[in-house]
């Protein structure tokens, strides 16, 4: 009865013995941790999701303050509002993206065995599962970005199949729905397509159709804040966290603005002298979220009104930036940009199960950070050498793709915000290790990885 059920071509991929694997292994993986450690983890930003997400549970949208986008909070509607049913979710999506992980491989010409075991290993990581445990977007948006990638590794540019280009379009439509921020992503990858076998003919081509249900989805969610706020922005934190970038620079604003420089300034200067008592790390106020430390008091002179001192936070930003620009570029390069390509992990360290195995976790996690930390210097090393090896064979590579769309990631979301930078790179981690692994299989000769 088992093999009838696999015959059908829905189940079909189940019949090989490595997606089998991948599924016993992530479902004992999550088994294993939720034993010793199940949290439903919330944090500051989980509230605006859970909020919206209880607005579409109503359908009715009237009044919302647009603090979010409704990508992440649909997954919220989906699970009814139970936050232990969105991890389960988000649970299924970890392990379907780990097969979507072993078939890109296999697309890059990796070996069965050897896709089964990057797969695996790219699977194992703590902060994978502590993602899953949390209301967040990142274990969403990373089963979307693998979801692209993959069409992108099985030739998408070259295909000339109108349902395959709705398709990658759909994705990158919801992905925007999911983080605006990522907006950016259609318009490049139309790019690489008029780019890809070039001629004049190309600059109009039939993937445009990727840019239509991005700029809907980016639109219509601008004009639903623009009706509930007044503000016609993709969300209503974008004003503030595009005034994260002058925290150093704070009060050499505008007259207009200099209302809000000086209390912002105020809370920074106050934040590096706790900062200065503080011997603990750990324990130490992290600047870039300065504005929101001033939030209450700025918010008072707005009638409490959120989005409209949102609106004046971007409009001081912008001011600012073009009154400091080398001070700007210092932030941009040396703080953003940096922080890009560290990394993070989110979970409740004293709320564990079982005694001793929060220290436990530290102690994996060190070593893992150390790892990843080392895969992506190792990828910013060798994107210049993608790069050059485009302009010599003129051929787009998925390894080209790749780096050009992390590090265009990397240089938007710098100049966009400053504060949680890690957060934007963790989707793309996954291809900065296969980046790595690709390189060494193809150009390091064998009896040197032995």
């Amino acid at each position: 009865m088992i093999d009838s059920i696999l015959d059908y071509k829905l189940f079909s991929y189940l019949k090989s013995r490595e997606i089998k694997i991948l599924l016993f292994v992530g479902l004992l993986f999550r088994l294993v941790l939720s034993i010793l450690y199940f949290n439903v983890t919330v944090y500051p930003d989980s509230g605006d999701y859970i909020n919206l997400s209880k607005y579409l549970l109503d359908f009715n949208l009237n009044g919302y303050d647009g603090n979010r986008s409704p990508g992440y909070p649909f997954l919220i509607f989906l699970a009814f509002g139970l936050q232990k049913l969105v991890v389960l979710y988000q649970f299924a999506l970890g392990i379907i993206t780990s097969i979507l992980w072993y078939k890109i491989l296999l697309k890059l010409q990796f070996n069965t065995k050897l896709s089964l075991y990057i797969a695996l290993f790219l699977e194992s990581f703590l902060h994978v599962y502590f993602y899953e445990t949390s209301i967040m977007v990142e274990a969403f948006t990373l089963f979307f970005i693998t979801l692209i990638f993959f069409q992108l590794a099985n030739g998408f540019l070259d295909k000339k199949d109108w349902k395959t280009d709705v398709l990658v379009g759909f994705l990158l439509g919801y992905l925007v729905l999911i983080k605006p921020f990522f907006v950016f992503l259609p318009f490049l990858i139309y790019g690489l397509s008029v780019i890809k076998n070039f001629n004049f003919k190309r600059i109009i081509n039939r993937k445009i159709i990727l840019l239509i249900f991005p700029l809907f989805s980016y639109f219509g969610w601008s004009y639903v804040n623009k009706i509930n706020t007044g503000h016609f922005v993709s969300t209503s934190f974008f004003g503030l966290n595009l005034a994260q970038n002058c925290v150093y620079f704070a009060e050499n604003t505008t007259p207009e603005y200099q209302w809000i420089g000086t209390i912002y300034a105020k809370y920074r200067i106050k934040n590096i002298k706790e900062n200065d008592t503080i011997k603990k790390k750990a324990n130490k106020r992290d600047l870039a979220m300065t504005i929101w430390d001033a939030e209450e008091e700025l918010v008072a002179k707005k009638n409490n009104n959120f989005p409209d001192l949102s609106n004046d936070l971007g409009e001081y930003a912008v001011a600012t930036i073009k009154k400091n620009p080398i001070q700007y570029a210092k932030q941009v390069v040396f703080y953003s940009w940096i922080d890009f390509w560290k990394t993070s992990i989110h979970f409740n360290y004293l709320n564990f199960l079982v005694p001793f195995f929060n220290k436990i976790c530290i102690g994996f996690w060190y070593i893992q950070n150390v790892l990843l930390l080392f895969f992506k210097f190792s990828f910013l090393v060798l994107s210049p050498f993608y790069i050059i090896q485009f302009f010599k064979t003129r051929k787009i590579s998925f390894e080209f793709i790749s780096v050009i769309i992390i590090l265009a990631t990397s240089i938007l979301q710098a100049l966009a915000t400053y504060g949680t930078n890690s957060r934007f790179s963790y989707p793309f981690e996954f291809l900065m290790i296969i980046i790595v692994l690709s390189f060494s299989r193809k150009y390091i000769p064998q009896k040197y990885l032995k």
